[in-house]
């Protein structure tokens, strides 16, 4: 087969080995973003679920990366283009990584179709999706067999040498799905929403191979010369290989199945920012806004198989050859591969004749934490499955760690993902969300900034993104512009928008008082005494009246409403203000002195002058001022004792003439007061009353009590001896002293007044020792009210 052999059946694999996928998820990292969309079911089938899209189509979207653990490319070679026509560019440019370790790669292309989601419910979405999609793994390749590749097998150190490769493994996949997707909301606790969803996708095979060796043992003699020894080959391609070229709607595989399924949980620990009413609703929540403060999503992507129909001149064998001169055999297609194969391996001819090509199954966890309004911090680990070595027929992801600042706009967005590869290789990169337009890649910074790449990738994806939104509201007045009859005016909901200004239910365009609660009956106006007639229109609002008074009240009915009518419980005559005159003198009663006796204005409708109403005039009445009886002249007599109050000492108490209206005071009874008197004696300078003088005080006291009428009157004097105000207090106290000692002895307080003046009121002449002591004294005196 001379170098032809190797470069199909093993520099084929080789060259792949120089590529590997530096992601595992499509258009990452808006795949995470919160306005992702359909975008978001390759890494989160549940994500669609309460989406920032009301709809939202992908016309197309493309990505694709390479890179590999062995061949690096030097910097300078990428921006300087004319070097890649240099003869010896691998020489200069490219750079081997010598680490004694496996080498291994991926090369992944996907081609998103036109993919769609839409918002069902409030709960629930469903999306549509197609994608051709195209993996190709090599794994395990040592790096002794790789140094053999790279030096066109004549590397003298690694000739003549017996060598083993465990575990090689080729594998190759291309196939379409087209997917169905369900996700819902399944627990929504204000504060923690979970939400769930699945992709169940239709799968069909375009193109597969793979090769497999458990334990290659082999020797190279020369670039012709090989030597392989009891090798177990699973080799297989899918029979559109042995065709003249793939053609991509041939159909080469029985319909497979595969499904993604995920779960993402949120907490929203500020639910209560993002309600809002609308149209009668409370507690809405707004659809256009991310709630969430940390968002935790789990999902398992790519589960299931492709059965393709096994090409029939690719199976499995046993190489074991010695010294096998490949240098003139010829091979110009698949098929004279498979002839040479054929022909020195001897094919069994009862082999299988299809095999199962797994999909890239991948277990990925997605945190999504917003820092701020619009900046999220993101870490996404992912977890490639199916990457051991019990499964021949099989693709897989590689296993990374993403993190990704991300800031998110409606229109815009920008991320700069780190990733971690389980080639402890950190790839750094930038993608924009421009409206429409989604471009980035992965690794631009780490390839731009690092002296030599190991790979490269890019993405892209066109789109039509509708967003959910609150239906406009213009007044804002929590009711939807398009069922708000008032839009331009805050109003209620259960009125259709339009404003009640005063609460009455009826709106303010259909109001006649829209500043005031009122009456559907009256358009919206207010009738306080309920009468009928609308307040504004009303000249007695407080009050129930008629109609044709102009809502007033006529109490009395006669013709006069009670507002004008000064006499509204008395009909009356219009010129005397609705009120009555019995004597008809032209002097309404309640002004007339004599309502029953015809008068003169003068006299205030009496025939003659009476001031005080008593029947007597004026100039015959001894007290023209106060009501009285004829006997006594016209003068009152108070307390009814016969004595008139003018000629009565105590008008309000019944008395005698003898005591000039008073009561009479007996002589027994005078005899007990002036002993009271003329015993009273105090301790010098003191105001200590002195016990000689209790028996007179108690028989005073006594007396009073049996005596309700009485009150007595106590005033205190001294001589004119020492300080004026020291003498007055002196008076005070002894006056005092004596009252105290009455009340003590049962005489209530108020029957009691007082009085003091010190030495202003002497009775005798202060002088003489005799004059001072009759000065010093509490005079009593028994009066009547």
């Amino acid at each position: 087969m001379e170098r032809y052999l190797k470069s199909t059946m093993i520099a084929v694999s080789v060259l792949l080995l120089l590529t590997k996928i530096a992601l595992a998820q499509d258009i990452t990292p808006f795949s995470q973003s919160t306005y992702a969309g359909v975008s978001a079911l390759s890494i989160q089938p549940a994500s669609i679920a309460d989406s920032r899209y009301r709809f939202d189509m992908t016309l197309l979207g493309l990505n694709t990366s390479f890179n590999n653990n062995y061949i690096a490319l030097k910097r300078e070679a990428v921006f300087k283009t004319g070097n890649w026509s240099d003869k010896n560019f691998g020489d200069n440019y490219l750079v081997e990584n010598l680490d004694n370790k496996d080498k291994t790669g991926i090369f992944h292309f996907g081609a998103v179709l036109p993919s769609f989601m839409i918002n069902i419910s409030e709960n629930s979405a469903i999306a549509f999706s197609s994608r051709i999609r195209s993996i190709t793994n090599v794994d395990n390749i040592t790096q002794d067999f790789a140094r053999l590749v790279a030096e066109d097998f004549d590397y003298e150190p690694l000739l003549y040498r017996t060598l083993t490769n465990a575990n090689f493994s080729f594998q190759t996949n291309t196939w379409s799905e087209i997917g169905v997707s369900f996700a819902t909301i399944l627990l929504n606790k204000q504060k923690h929403f979970l939400k769930g969803g699945a992709t169940i996708k239709y799968l069909q095979g375009i193109a597969s191979g793979y090769a497999f060796i458990r334990e290659l043992n082999y020797r190279f003699d020369g670039s012709d010369t090989i030597s392989l020894f009891q090798s177990k080959i699973n080799y297989g391609l899918s029979s559109n290989f042995e065709e003249d070229g793939i053609k991509p709607f041939n159909v080469v595989s029985d319909p497979g199945v595969g499904f993604d399924i995920g779960f993402v949980y949120e907490y929203r620990p500020d639910i209560d920012n993002f309600k809002y009413q609308k149209n009668g609703r409370e507690d809405l929540l707004r659809p256009d806004k991310e709630k969430y403060k940390l968002r935790v999503g789990l999902s398992l992507l790519d589960f299931g198989r492709i059965n393709y129909k096994k090409g029939y001149y690719s199976q499995d064998f046993i190489a074991d050859v010695r010294d096998w001169n490949v240098g003139d055999i010829q091979i110009n297609s698949v098929q004279d591969l498979n002839d040479t194969l054929r022909n020195r391996f001897h094919f069994d001819d009862n082999a299988e004749q299809t095999f199962l090509m797994g999909l890239p199954t991948a277990l990925s966890l997605q945190i999504d934490y917003q820092v701020i309004d619009g900046f999220y911090l993101n870490f996404s680990p992912y977890l490639a499955l199916r990457k051991g070595t019990n499964m021949t027929t099989k693709t897989h992801y590689f296993t990374n760690y993403s993190f990704t600042p991300r800031y998110d706009l409606k229109w815009f967005g920008v991320a700069l993902p780190l990733q971690f590869d389980q080639f402890n290789r950190i790839n750094s990169g930038i993608g924009f969300r421009l409206g429409p337009v989604w471009i980035g890649s992965n690794s631009i910074f780490s390839n731009v900034f690092s002296k030599k790449s190991y790979g490269t990738d890019v993405y892209m994806a066109i789109k039509i993104p509708v967003f959910r939104n609150i239906d406009k509201d213009m007044d804002q007045d929590g009711i939807s512009d398009k069922d708000d009859k008032c839009p331009e005016i805050a109003g209620l909901w259960e009125l259709n928008g339009c404003p009640d200004t005063d609460g009455d239910g009826i709106v303010d365009q259909d109001d006649l008082c829209p500043y005031d609660k009122g009456l559907a009956t009256l358009f919206g106006c207010p009738d306080r005494d309920m009468d009928g007639i609308a307040d504004k229109n009303d000249k007695c609002p407080d009050h129930y009246g008629l109609i044709e008074n102009d809502g007033c009240p006529d109490t009395d009915k006669d013709g006069i409403v009670d507002f004008d009518d000064a006499c509204p419980e008395q009909a009356g005559p219009a010129e005397l203000q609705g009120c009555p005159d019995r004597d008809n003198d032209g002097i309404a009663d309640k002004d007339d002195l004599c309502p029953d006796l015809a008068g003169k204005p003068e006299f205030k409708g009496c025939p003659f002058a009476d001031s005080d109403n008593d029947g007597i005039a004026d100039d015959k009445d001894e007290c023209p001022a106060q009501p009285g009886p004829a006997k006594f002249n016209g003068c009152p007599d108070t307390d009814n004792d016969g004595i008139p109050d003018k000629s009565d000492l105590c008008p309000n108490t019944p008395g005698v003439a003898e005591n000039k209206g008073c009561p009479p005071i007996l002589k027994e009874e005078t005899e007990i007061l002036n002993r009271a008197f003329s015993n009273l004696e105090f301790e010098s300078g003191k105001s200590v009353i002195k016990a000689v003088s209790y028996p007179s005080l108690d028989e005073l006291a006594s007396l009073l009590i049996k005596k309700e009428m009485w009150k007595v009157k106590l005033s205190g004097h001294t001589d004119n001896t020492g300080n004026p105000d020291k003498n007055m207090e002196l008076s005070k106290n002894r006056t005092q002293a004596v009252k105290d000692y009455l009340i003590k002895s049962g005489v209530k307080e108020f029957r009691i007044k007082t009085e003091w003046f010190g030495q202003e009121k002497p009775v005798a002449d202060n002088k003489t020792a005799a004059g001072r002591q009759k000065n010093r004294r509490v005079e009593m005196e028994i009066i009547f009210e």
